[in-house]
């Protein structure tokens, strides 16, 4: 009887099982409301007006529902009371909701029943009564030399394509305004703990990894708060700069709440807040004329962090040039950015380049080299559709613009990859006969780590198992010889 290690495949469910255990898709920590969850600071946060307001618009319809009913009372509502405030088909997802509200410790617990957190419901409570801080605004003078709109759309667009442009190819942009080594560097350190560049011991780049290329396909929104906590992580744990999870979150909520074009005074600030402004300065969601300034002006970039995906649209999305596709799959972007053709060279053949537009196809090929890099066919799909050109019809039920045949071909193109994977196994043969072969047989079935057997003679008798099947037949057959 000899074991030998082999590969056998199994079928597309388990593997999408074990890519689920794994971690499944990179969304970018999908959620800030996930993020907050895991910190144990709720309770510091939550004494920030503008934290609870950020997170208020954060929650589900129901959820804020809820929030609003018990922000004015004083005392617990009983559990049979909050209950009855939908229909028996609505208890499930009632019950979901306040679980929701009880992990981010917005709702709390006690003998009588459920009531808000006091920190939280004070904080929502003066910005619903209009009592929040004007963040420094009416003690400074009028600002005689506030910078035009599309300047500060201009900074945040150019900042944030620098920040993306590291994943592509860090030689593709031409810096111009970025000449400070120092503040690119800590850019690629912040990519790397998110797990979105491949370094080596040294820290230097290798190359962008599977979550890098999904985390390029997501919507902007979903990226910028990708980007943020990987950042807020990376200078808390930071040696030399070391900050609170909960300060630097609260500043960033501040900065959602403010208003765009209007200059606020740095002097207004904590001395680390203006630390995490240098930075944000750089990333592009605070606008300074120089380094000297005594006022910062915020971007779309900070008011997105609590607001809707339009502001982002309109100006990241120039970064972008509208696509068409077609029925025959093939491909026209008009655009001239180098940063969206080398994303569209990702999933597309790109054959022909125009002044103002760039030609090519969506073939097999280049899906395929796509998912082998990690991005997924949702992700390409939810691309195109990002940037669809308004001239391509729309369904009009479900509102997609890319054609439903070239959706479901990437799909279909995607699950060809999941027909087979391979995972460690073992092969057993040279059975000394049928009796041994049949015993053999017997005990791994009942103990169902059969992969795979084959008995058409004694020259062909072969059982293949799992990796645990092949240490407990180990340890069965050294029973048997104890015998």
């Amino acid at each position: 009887l000899s074991l030998a290690g082999m590969a056998a495949s199994k079928s597309s469910a388990t593997m999408e099982v074990e890519e689920e255990e794994k971690g499944g898709h990179f969304t970018g920590s999908s959620s800030i409301l996930e993020y907050i969850a895991g910190l144990e600071v709720k309770h510091r946060l939550y004494q920030d007006v503008f934290t609870c307001v950020s997170v208020f618009r954060s929650l589900p319809s129901l959820a804020k529902n809820i929030v609003m009913r018990l922000l004015w009372l004083e005392k617990s509502i009983p559990e049979d009371i909050l209950t009855r405030w939908v229909s028996k088909s609505g208890k499930k997802e009632l019950l979901e909701a306040f679980q929701r509200l009880r992990n981010l410790k917005i709702i709390e617990d006690d003998a009588r029943g459920a009531k808000i957190a006091k920190n939280f419901r004070d904080s929502l409570r003066k910005y619903v009564l209009n009592a929040t801080p004007d963040m420094g605004v009416g003690d400074v003078s009028v600002d005689k030399r506030a910078p035009e709109a599309e300047t500060v759309s201009a900074h945040a667009r150019r900042s944030w394509e620098r920040i993306l442009s590291l994943l592509i190819d860090d030689e593709m942009y031409d810096s111009g305004m970025y000449q400070n080594d120092k503040d690119t560097e800590s850019i690629r350190q912040v990519l790397i703990s998110a797990g979105l560049l491949v370094g080596d011991s040294k820290g230097n780049v290798v190359s962008i990894s599977a979550k890098g290329f999904q985390f390029l396909f997501l919507p902007h929104r979903q990226q910028v708060w990708a980007f943020l906590l990987a950042y807020v992580r990376h200078i808390s744990h930071h040696q030399r700069e070391k900050l609170k999870e909960d300060e630097v979150l609260c500043f960033l909520f501040k900065l959602s709440h403010l208003s765009l074009g209007q200059g606020y005074p740095i002097k207004s600030l904590s001395e680390n807040e203006r630390r995490v402004l240098m930075h944000l300065k750089f990333f592009g969601f605070v606008f300074q004329r120089k380094d000297t300034s005594k006022r910062y002006y915020p971007t779309e970039l900070s008011l997105s962090l609590s607001a809707s995906e339009i502001a982002l649209v309109d100006v990241l999305g120039q970064t972008h040039g509208k696509l068409v596709v077609e029925t025959t799959f093939r491909l026209v972007a008009y655009t001239k950015s180098k940063f969206q053709i080398s994303i569209l060279n990702k999933f597309a053949r790109l054959d022909y380049r125009l002044p103002n537009a760039v030609i090519g196809v969506i073939t097999r090929g280049s899906i395929m080299q796509a998912l082998r890099n990690g991005i997924t066919a949702q992700g390409i799909t939810m691309y195109l559709e990002q940037y669809a050109h308004p001239i391509m019809k729309r369904n009009p039920k479900t509102g997609r613009a890319v054609p439903p045949t070239v959706t479901h071909q990437i799909f279909l193109w995607e699950k060809e990859r999941k027909r087979f994977t391979i995972r460690k196994s073992f092969l057993i043969s040279d059975f000394k006969n049928d009796e041994e072969f049949k015993t053999v047989l017997k005990f791994a079935r009942d103990n169902k780590i059969v992969q795979w057997y084959s008995e058409k003679n004694k020259r062909s008798q072969f059982i293949t198992v799992t990796e645990e099947g092949n240490r407990m037949i180990q340890e069965w057959r050294m029973s048997q010889r104890r015998r």
